[in-house]
């Protein structure tokens, strides 16, 4: 039922999308600060992924070989 909600979304928390992609909050707390193709955006005071640019983000970096 969860996992439904989240497949419904389109922007993530970064606790969703670090249990929906299971990339651990830290990291991707860091990449956000890091990387500046991470596609998230700021909305007041959270961070708010955007989860169909973080699956092509995903797509990308696995092609490309790279480490998360």
């Amino acid at each position: 039922k969860w996992r439904n909600r989240m497949s419904e979304k389109y922007l993530l928390s970064v606790r969703e999308a670090s249990e929906l992609y299971g990339i651990g909050r830290d990291r991707i707390y860091e990449l956000i600060r890091s990387d500046s193709g991470f596609p998230v955006v700021k909305i007041g005071g959270n961070y708010k992924v955007n989860k169909p640019l973080l699956e092509a983000w995903l797509d990308k970096i696995t092609i490309e070989g790279r480490t998360l």
